[in-house]
């Protein structure tokens, strides 16, 4: 046999795989087939896909266009129409944190290391408050509400004349 002429199972292109974490009940889903962002949406309504890269606590959660393609190798949330362009805070990173490790056997351990990242950088571990906050139920959706908006304190400045 010749070398170079046999086939090889070496240049077979592997199809990468993307997860899903769908936060109303805490399942990870993953894909393996090319899929845009608004296949999910039809197939979840009320729901958008947000790239979990984004995410930053203080920040709006952008969700991705529905002609967006999902890549591989990467970890998408889907999550209420509610929550778009709402600012993240650390209570809803947490809770979304808290899902994720809950669903870790299902993940061999994916959650674990990529939510570990931003759990350790954007908040201080509370155990306590992230059970809690998942067994809230709607508690939780009025504390968000709550904690979402933010305006600027907008006191009077009295000033005084200036002394030439």
């Amino acid at each position: 046999m010749e070398m170079g002429n046999g086939g090889s199972s070496c240049n077979r292109k592997k199809k990468e795989v993307f997860k899903v974490l769908l936060v109303d009940d805490g399942r990870v889903e993953a894909y393996r087939k090319a899929m845009r962002a608004g296949e999910l949406m039809v197939e979840y309504p009320g729901h958008f896909v947000c790239d979990s890269g984004y995410l930053k606590v203080g920040h709006r959660i952008q969700g991705l266009l529905a002609h967006q393609e999902l890549q591989g190798r990467k970890f998408y949330f889907l999550l209420p129409m509610d929550l778009l362009y709402s600012v993240l805070t650390h209570d809803e990173l947490s809770s979304f944190n808290y899902k994720a490790s809950r669903s870790r056997p299902t993940l061999n351990n994916f959650a674990n290391t990529i939510f570990s990242h931003f759990f350790v950088c954007m908040c201080p571990p509370q155990p306590e408050k992230l059970r809690s906050l998942a067994d809230a139920g709607a508690e939780t959706d009025e504390t968000y509400s709550k904690l979402r908006s933010w305006r600027p304190a907008l006191e009077t400045i009295n000033e005084s004349p200036s002394r030439a």
